[in-house]
Protein backbone atom coordinates (compact mmCIF):
# COMPACT_ATOMS: atom_id res chain seq x y z
CA UNK A 1 0.00 0.00 0.00
CA UNK A 2 1.33 3.42 -0.98
CA UNK A 3 0.74 5.71 1.98
CA UNK A 4 1.34 8.82 -0.10
CA UNK A 5 4.02 10.37 2.12
CA UNK A 6 7.09 9.95 -0.07
CA UNK A 7 9.04 13.24 0.21
CA UNK A 8 6.66 14.64 2.80
CA UNK A 9 8.53 16.66 5.44
CA UNK A 10 8.04 15.54 9.04
CA UNK A 11 9.12 16.61 12.50
CA UNK A 12 9.22 13.81 15.07
CA UNK A 13 9.92 15.03 18.59
CA UNK A 14 12.02 12.99 21.02
CA UNK A 15 12.90 10.70 18.14
CA UNK A 16 16.26 9.11 18.94
CA UNK A 17 15.00 6.36 21.26
CA UNK A 18 11.92 4.31 22.03
CA UNK A 19 8.60 5.07 20.39
CA UNK A 20 9.77 8.27 18.73
CA UNK A 21 12.72 6.53 17.09
CA UNK A 22 10.47 3.71 15.87
CA UNK A 23 8.11 6.27 14.32
CA UNK A 24 10.99 8.13 12.67
CA UNK A 25 12.29 4.89 11.14
CA UNK A 26 8.84 3.94 9.91
CA UNK A 27 8.37 7.33 8.22
CA UNK A 28 11.84 7.14 6.67
CA UNK A 29 11.00 3.71 5.29
CA UNK A 30 8.06 5.31 3.47
CA UNK A 31 10.34 7.93 1.92
CA UNK A 32 9.51 10.85 4.19
CA UNK A 33 12.06 13.48 5.16
CA UNK A 34 12.33 13.50 8.94
CA UNK A 35 13.75 15.94 11.47
CA UNK A 36 15.27 13.80 14.21
CA UNK A 37 15.23 15.62 17.53
CA UNK A 38 16.76 15.06 20.97
CA UNK A 39 18.04 17.12 23.89
CA UNK A 40 21.14 14.89 24.16
CA UNK A 41 23.96 14.88 21.62
CA UNK A 42 24.89 11.28 22.44
CA UNK A 43 21.41 10.07 21.56
CA UNK A 44 21.43 11.96 18.26
CA UNK A 45 24.82 10.53 17.31
CA UNK A 46 23.78 7.00 18.26
CA UNK A 47 20.50 7.21 16.34
CA UNK A 48 22.34 8.55 13.29
CA UNK A 49 24.74 5.61 13.36
CA UNK A 50 21.84 3.16 13.47
CA UNK A 51 19.98 4.85 10.62
CA UNK A 52 23.10 5.02 8.47
CA UNK A 53 23.81 1.33 9.06
CA UNK A 54 20.27 0.18 8.33
CA UNK A 55 19.64 2.39 5.32
CA UNK A 56 16.30 4.07 4.57
CA UNK A 57 14.47 5.46 1.58
CA UNK A 58 13.93 8.85 3.19
CA UNK A 59 16.40 11.44 4.44
CA UNK A 60 16.82 12.55 8.05
CA UNK A 61 17.98 15.80 9.64
CA UNK A 62 19.34 15.54 13.21
CA UNK A 63 18.81 18.52 15.51
CA UNK A 64 19.70 19.16 19.15
CA UNK A 65 16.97 20.94 21.10
CA UNK A 66 15.45 20.93 24.58
CA UNK A 67 11.74 21.06 23.91
CA UNK A 68 10.89 21.67 27.55
CA UNK A 69 11.87 25.31 26.89
CA UNK A 70 10.25 27.88 24.60
CA UNK A 71 13.63 28.62 23.02
CA UNK A 72 14.08 24.94 22.20
CA UNK A 73 10.69 24.76 20.48
CA UNK A 74 11.39 27.88 18.42
CA UNK A 75 14.86 26.68 17.44
CA UNK A 76 13.44 23.35 16.23
CA UNK A 77 10.81 25.18 14.20
CA UNK A 78 13.36 27.52 12.61
CA UNK A 79 15.72 24.66 11.83
CA UNK A 80 12.93 22.72 10.14
CA UNK A 81 12.03 25.72 7.97
CA UNK A 82 15.70 26.05 7.00
CA UNK A 83 15.48 22.52 5.56
CA UNK A 84 12.05 22.73 3.94
CA UNK A 85 9.55 25.39 2.91
CA UNK A 86 6.72 23.15 4.07
CA UNK A 87 6.08 21.10 7.19
CA UNK A 88 3.61 18.37 6.37
CA UNK A 89 3.74 16.11 9.41
CA UNK A 90 4.21 16.79 13.11
CA UNK A 91 4.55 13.99 15.65
CA UNK A 92 4.49 15.44 19.15
CA UNK A 93 6.26 13.14 21.58
CA UNK A 94 8.09 13.42 24.88
CA UNK A 95 9.30 11.24 27.71
CA UNK A 96 6.92 10.59 30.57
CA UNK A 97 6.97 12.88 33.63
CA UNK A 98 8.16 11.85 37.07
CA UNK A 99 6.15 9.03 38.66
CA UNK A 100 4.41 9.63 41.99
CA UNK A 101 1.12 10.29 43.76
CA UNK A 102 -0.35 13.69 44.59
CA UNK A 103 1.14 13.62 48.09
CA UNK A 104 4.68 13.04 46.83
CA UNK A 105 4.79 15.38 43.81
CA UNK A 106 6.25 18.86 44.28
CA UNK A 107 5.15 22.03 42.54
CA UNK A 108 8.43 22.15 40.63
CA UNK A 109 7.78 18.62 39.32
CA UNK A 110 4.31 19.72 38.23
CA UNK A 111 5.76 22.73 36.41
CA UNK A 112 8.37 20.52 34.73
CA UNK A 113 5.71 18.04 33.60
CA UNK A 114 3.57 20.80 32.13
CA UNK A 115 6.57 22.23 30.25
CA UNK A 116 7.68 18.84 28.88
CA UNK A 117 4.33 17.20 28.26
CA UNK A 118 1.91 20.01 27.42
CA UNK A 119 3.39 23.43 26.65
CA UNK A 120 5.80 22.13 24.03
CA UNK A 121 2.96 20.37 22.19
CA UNK A 122 0.82 23.52 22.34
CA UNK A 123 3.60 25.86 21.21
CA UNK A 124 5.03 23.73 18.40
CA UNK A 125 1.59 22.91 17.03
CA UNK A 126 0.64 26.59 17.08
CA UNK A 127 3.78 27.50 15.10
CA UNK A 128 3.21 24.84 12.45
CA UNK A 129 -0.55 25.09 11.91
CA UNK A 130 -0.38 28.22 9.67
CA UNK A 131 2.01 26.42 7.31
CA UNK A 132 -0.26 23.40 7.05
CA UNK A 133 -3.28 25.65 6.65
CA UNK A 134 -1.66 27.50 3.74
CA UNK A 135 -0.83 24.18 2.06
CA UNK A 136 -4.26 22.71 2.84
CA UNK A 137 -2.60 19.49 4.01
CA UNK A 138 -1.26 18.39 7.33
CA UNK A 139 -1.05 15.51 9.76
CA UNK A 140 -0.49 15.98 13.49
CA UNK A 141 -0.18 12.97 15.75
CA UNK A 142 0.30 13.30 19.49
CA UNK A 143 1.88 10.35 21.27
CA UNK A 144 0.31 10.37 24.71
CA UNK A 145 -0.42 7.41 26.98
CA UNK A 146 -3.16 5.03 28.02
CA UNK A 147 -3.24 7.18 31.18
CA UNK A 148 -5.11 9.82 29.16
CA UNK A 149 -8.07 7.43 28.97
CA UNK A 150 -7.61 5.30 32.07
CA UNK A 151 -5.57 7.02 34.82
CA UNK A 152 -2.71 4.93 36.19
CA UNK A 153 -2.04 4.73 39.92
CA UNK A 154 1.24 6.38 40.86
CA UNK A 155 1.46 8.43 37.65
CA UNK A 156 -0.58 11.49 38.57
CA UNK A 157 1.50 13.86 36.41
CA UNK A 158 1.08 11.65 33.36
CA UNK A 159 -2.65 11.39 34.02
CA UNK A 160 -2.93 15.19 34.15
CA UNK A 161 -0.76 16.22 31.22
CA UNK A 162 -1.70 13.44 28.78
CA UNK A 163 -5.39 14.21 29.31
CA UNK A 164 -4.73 17.89 28.69
CA UNK A 165 -3.01 17.11 25.37
CA UNK A 166 -6.05 15.05 24.37
CA UNK A 167 -8.36 18.00 25.05
CA UNK A 168 -6.08 20.34 23.13
CA UNK A 169 -5.94 17.92 20.21
CA UNK A 170 -9.71 17.70 20.01
CA UNK A 171 -10.01 21.48 19.94
CA UNK A 172 -7.46 21.79 17.14
CA UNK A 173 -8.97 18.94 15.12
CA UNK A 174 -12.39 20.59 15.17
CA UNK A 175 -11.00 23.95 14.06
CA UNK A 176 -8.64 22.78 11.30
CA UNK A 177 -10.29 19.75 9.69
CA UNK A 178 -11.71 21.95 6.90
CA UNK A 179 -8.12 22.65 5.81
CA UNK A 180 -7.37 18.94 5.37
CA UNK A 181 -5.36 18.90 8.60
CA UNK A 182 -5.98 15.69 10.51
CA UNK A 183 -5.14 15.68 14.23
CA UNK A 184 -5.13 12.49 16.28
CA UNK A 185 -3.67 10.97 19.42
CA UNK A 186 -2.13 7.54 19.78
CA UNK A 187 -2.18 6.03 23.26
CA UNK A 188 0.54 3.45 23.91
CA UNK A 189 0.02 0.93 26.65
CA UNK A 190 2.73 -1.38 27.90
CA UNK A 191 5.30 -1.32 25.16
CA UNK A 192 8.93 -2.24 25.81
CA UNK A 193 10.77 1.08 26.00
CA UNK A 194 13.16 2.71 28.47
CA UNK A 195 10.11 4.19 30.21
CA UNK A 196 8.54 0.79 30.87
CA UNK A 197 11.89 -0.55 32.08
CA UNK A 198 12.22 2.46 34.39
CA UNK A 199 8.76 1.94 35.88
CA UNK A 200 9.33 -1.80 36.28
CA UNK A 201 12.66 -1.18 37.99
CA UNK A 202 11.14 1.31 40.43
CA UNK A 203 8.25 -1.02 41.23
CA UNK A 204 10.69 -3.87 41.79
CA UNK A 205 12.63 -1.73 44.27
CA UNK A 206 9.43 -0.70 46.08
CA UNK A 207 8.20 -4.31 46.39
CA UNK A 208 11.56 -6.00 47.03
CA UNK A 209 11.28 -8.10 43.85
CA UNK A 210 13.14 -8.10 40.55
CA UNK A 211 12.51 -6.31 37.29
CA UNK A 212 11.81 -9.49 35.30
CA UNK A 213 9.03 -10.47 37.73
CA UNK A 214 7.42 -7.05 37.38
CA UNK A 215 7.60 -7.15 33.59
CA UNK A 216 5.88 -10.54 33.65
CA UNK A 217 3.20 -9.25 36.01
CA UNK A 218 2.59 -6.37 33.59
CA UNK A 219 1.36 -8.84 30.99
CA UNK A 220 -1.13 -10.71 33.18
CA UNK A 221 -4.10 -8.33 32.77
CA UNK A 222 -3.52 -7.88 29.04
CA UNK A 223 -5.78 -9.95 26.78
CA UNK A 224 -2.85 -10.34 24.39
CA UNK A 225 -0.66 -11.67 27.26
CA UNK A 226 2.55 -9.92 26.18
CA UNK A 227 4.15 -6.52 26.07
CA UNK A 228 4.17 -4.67 22.77
CA UNK A 229 7.15 -3.63 20.71
CA UNK A 230 7.82 -0.14 19.30
CA UNK A 231 7.46 -1.25 15.66
CA UNK A 232 3.86 -2.35 16.28
CA UNK A 233 3.14 1.10 17.63
CA UNK A 234 4.96 3.00 14.88
CA UNK A 235 2.92 1.46 12.08
CA UNK A 236 -0.29 3.02 13.43
CA UNK A 237 1.32 6.44 13.80
CA UNK A 238 2.70 6.27 10.26
CA UNK A 239 -0.73 5.42 8.85
CA UNK A 240 -2.24 8.43 10.66
CA UNK A 241 0.51 10.60 9.12
CA UNK A 242 -0.40 9.43 5.64
CA UNK A 243 -2.70 10.37 2.79
CA UNK A 244 -4.72 7.25 3.61
CA UNK A 245 -5.94 8.74 6.91
CA UNK A 246 -7.78 11.61 5.21
CA UNK A 247 -11.10 10.96 7.01
CA UNK A 248 -9.74 10.27 10.50
CA UNK A 249 -9.43 13.21 12.89
CA UNK A 250 -10.09 14.05 16.53
CA UNK A 251 -9.55 10.47 17.61
CA UNK A 252 -7.53 8.79 20.36
CA UNK A 253 -6.43 5.35 19.28
CA UNK A 254 -5.23 2.77 21.78
CA UNK A 255 -2.23 0.60 20.95
CA UNK A 256 -2.22 -1.38 24.16
CA UNK A 257 -2.93 -5.07 23.61
CA UNK A 258 -6.43 -4.61 25.05
CA UNK A 259 -5.35 -2.90 28.28
CA UNK A 260 -8.16 -0.32 28.25
CA UNK A 261 -11.43 -2.14 28.79
CA UNK A 262 -13.94 0.64 28.02
CA UNK A 263 -16.15 0.51 24.94
CA UNK A 264 -14.89 3.82 23.57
Amino acid sequence: MDLGINNRFAIVCASTKGLGFAVAKSLLAEGAKVVLCSSKRFNLDNASKILNAEGYKGRYFPFLADLSTSDGVVSLFKFSLSQSSTIDILVNNCGGPDPGDVDSISESQLDDAINKNLKNTFNLTKLILPIMQANKWGRIVNITSSSAKQPIDGLVLSNITRSAVTAFSKSVSNQYAKYNIMVNNVLPGRIITDRIIELATKRAEDTNSNKEEILKIMTEDLPIKRLGNPQEFASIVTFLCSEMSSYITGNSIHVDGGLIKSLF
